[in-house]
């Protein structure tokens, strides 16, 4: 479980180069920048991630915008999303 802030999404249906039909879904959320700064290298404040979704019913009814807590399945695909309640 992990805490973010839900700002969007897309899914759908695109064509491989094989002409296969293939189905996508994302989430777009809000997290803090990890890593260490270097000379060359300065970041603070958040930034915008996209995460694989199970499904487009993970987010039915949630409005961008939300905190909400991301449950992720051993593919690392977003399965499970709840608002928290403030």
């Amino acid at each position: 479980m992990e805490e973010k802030i839900f700002v969007g999404y897309g899914y759908g249906r695109f064509q491989t180069d094989r002409g296969n039909t293939m189905d996508y879904c994302n989430v777009f959320v809000l997290e803090s920048f990890k890593g260490a700064e270097t000379d060359d290298y300065h970041f603070n404040g958040q930034k915008a991630m996209k995460y694989s979704c199970v499904s487009p019913k993970v987010f039915e009814g949630i409005q961008p915008g939300t905190t909400v807590q991301c449950y992720f399945d051993s593919s690392k695909k977003v399965s499970y999303m709840v608002p928290i309640k403030a």
